[in-house]
């Protein structure tokens, strides 16, 4: 028997149908909602380019090795496993590739479970990101930023070049056909470096590591601008994670660690790799110190990233 329902309840139920598919979406914001910032055409003539150099990583060989980098130096390193949070970096960091130097490319953005303020790379398209990292972040631009600074390292061969050159003075390595070959001359190489200390003194004090990181600096500013970001933000978030530092440590101590930093670390002092950044500034149309991208999915990520601590 055919019922009749009063107005009232035909306006209720199709409100709900209405606002059913609303909270869906809501509950899904990072994954389908995030939309790239505009891209700017302008000019960007001093981008660095990458140089081919010595390396015998090329190709599959680049995999290789950041197969066996994960196998050998970084197999504490747990993905986490919301999609919704890796489908947003991913999202951006992808945005990021096609606005970069090798724009064809195929990245994946791995988020771990690991609380440092922390991403890295070993080549083959993969980047790491500590979830504790994600936490750290105040906006999408800082975020964009730091990835950007990994596409560099992967895009320029930075890990490919220092391990060929490491294998070339400690081991003789000249070339590899397999990736049997990559991980026994990834470990006889993990040998050397650990037996032979001073090896590992002297490739510091040479700064190739620095020059590499001021290189990816260089190379993220450009991408993140291109990419329509505040090209600036990635210094904010490098003077945020000093000022933190300076707070957590003894002031002497502090200096002392500065001093070391300059001669021995992998990574350049804060303040000389914030001093670059703005001297690029120079050669690019600016937008206002502290306009960022309005990205309300940035603050569900943030949402996101710290109910999985």
């Amino acid at each position: 028997m055919r019922k009749n329902f009063p107005p009232y309840q035909i306006l209720l139920a199709l409100a709900f149908l209405i606002i059913l598919p609303l909270v869906s979406i809501e509950g899904q914001e990072p994954r389908r909602s995030w939309q790239p910032p505009s891209r700017r055409k302008n000019l960007t003539i001093f981008a660095p380019k990458p140089i081919a150099g010595h390396n015998i990583f090329k190709g599959q060989a680049d995999v290789w090795l950041a197969e066996a980098i994960e196998n050998q130096q970084m197999a504490h390193l747990t993905p986490i496993r919301d999609q919704v949070l890796s489908d947003y970096v991913s999202a951006i960091g992808n945005y990021l590739v096609s606005q970069s130097m090798n724009p064809r490319k195929q990245f994946q953005f791995i988020i771990t479970d690991d609380y440092r303020d922390d991403a890295m790379t070993a080549g083959g398209g993969r980047v790491y990101i500590c979830l504790g990292l994600l936490q750290s972040l105040e906006n999408e631009d800082e975020l964009a930023g730091v990835l950007a600074h990994e596409i560099a390292h992967d895009e320029f061969g930075h890990a490919g070049k220092t391990v060929t050159r490491q294998m070339f003075w400690l081991t003789g390595t000249r070339k590899v056909k397999t990736a049997l070959d990559v991980n026994l001359a990834l470990q006889k190489l993990s040998e050397e470096l650990s037996r032979r200390k001073l090896a590992r003194v002297g490739e510091r004090v040479l700064g190739f590591s620095r020059f590499d990181e001021l290189e990816a600096d260089r190379a993220a500013f450009y991408n993140t601008y291109k990419a329509g970001y505040n090209p600036l933000a990635l210094a904010d978030w490098l003077k945020r994670m000093e000022s933190q530092q300076k707070e957590d440590t003894d002031e002497v101590e502090y200096r002392r660690q500065q001093i070391v930093s300059f001669f021995f670390s992998t990574h350049p002092p804060t303040a000389q790799r914030m001093m670059a950044l703005s001297w690029e500034a120079n050669f690019v149309k600016m937008p206002p110190r502290k306009l960022y991208y309005a990205s309300p999915t940035f603050a569900a990520m943030k949402r996101l990233a710290t109910e999985l601590h």
